[in-house]
């Protein structure tokens, strides 16, 4: 299955590489979310300045909604292997390959976006490590907004949870619902809308642009930030692929997507705001938790994420030292 899947991807790429054949290097870069995300058009601007840079020498194709038939989890893997040279990442969804990519999204580890953003000092060195051992070198990384958890019903305090099946995202988010008596079920986010509509799940953790990529209001109410966890996506390229470049070509990527990653940060900041209006003007209620709701949540997650930073090791315990003492 993997050979023939492998093989079907070849031909796909092919294909699409067929109208750059001019050019001296041709990347096709797959994205689980739909075109008009932020983040596709954010990968999509960086794109087109390599291309300008590079004066059309290096052409990276962009390919968003999975349209390339790779699953969000499946990432890390398909770069490392060469399946595509480049991609687009959700971090905690790598864990099944490396565990140390979920240290962010540890639940009520940060706090807000500037947690975050501090964060991301400390945390990126062990990541370039990481992405160093499987074949890759980082571009860039983009932010998530807040999480939050939408539901069909109203949420007034922790009896409203029991029982409630949510789509969780990785094992963080899947052991934190648990705890507070929820039915997690871990889903990519191709799968979210089919089972809300199927009725496997009544309520799905994500983010604000994500809710309306998926027009929630069809299917949905309430809106509910937790902020229990935030998490980012890793733009990488294979490093046998980004060894096959002119220096020059590899020096000017890097200037782009240098100067380019806090502009993307800035886009997810005020992206939550936009699409929280847009969801209301859909007729979804944006709601807040009460403070002995989420009182609860920190409490029962704590546990959880003094284990997961246990079991992480020394590096992920170094890293999250030096967060908490700045």
């Amino acid at each position: 299955m993997k050979l023939l899947r492998s093989l079907a991807v070849s031909a796909t790429l092919f294909l699409a590489g067929a109208g750059a054949a001019s050019a001296a290097t041709s990347w096709d870069l797959p994205l689980a979310w739909p075109a008009g995300n932020y983040i596709v058009k954010e990968v999509q601007r960086f794109a087109e300045e390599v291309k300008k840079a590079t004066d059309g020498e290096v052409v990276i194709t962009t390919h968003p909604s999975g349209s390339l038939g790779f699953k969000g989890p499946e990432m890390l893997a398909a770069v490392r292997d060469g399946l595509v040279p480049i991609g687009d990442m959700l971090l905690n969804q790598q864990v099944g390959v490396d565990p140390l990519l979920g240290l962010e999204s540890l639940p009520f580890l940060i706090d807000d976006f500037e947690g975050l953003q501090a964060f991301g000092k400390h945390y990126r060195p062990l990541l370039d490590e990481v992405y160093a051992r499987y074949n890759q070198k980082i571009l860039f990384r983009i932010p998530w907004p807040q999480q939050q958890i939408f539901t069909k019903k109203e949420i007034r305090g922790i009896e409203d949870l029991q029982g409630l099946k949510i789509r969780s995202y990785d094992k963080s988010s899947t052991d934190v619902f648990a705890a507070v008596g929820m039915n997690p079920v871990q889903l990519p986010w191709g799968d979210v809308i089919p089972s809300l509509a199927a009725g496997a799940i009544e309520a799905v953790a994500t983010s604000s642009p994500s809710a309306v990529d998926g027009s929630f209001w069809e299917l949905l109410k309430y809106g509910y930030p937790t902020r229990q966890t935030w998490n980012t996506n890793v733009i990488s390229v294979n490093l046998d692929a980004w060894n096959k470049l002119d220096r020059k070509h590899q020096d000017a990527i890097v200037e782009i997507a240098n100067r380019l990653e806090p502009e993307f940060w800035a886009t997810a900041q005020s992206e939550d705001g936009q699409k929280m209006e847009t969801l209301a003007k859909n007729g979804m209620v944006n709601g807040t938790l009460s403070a002995e709701l989420r009182a609860i949540l920190r409490e029962r997650s704590a546990p959880i994420r003094e284990a997961a930073i246990r079991n992480l090791g020394e590096k992920a315990k170094q890293v999250v030292d030096a967060f908490e003492k700045r």
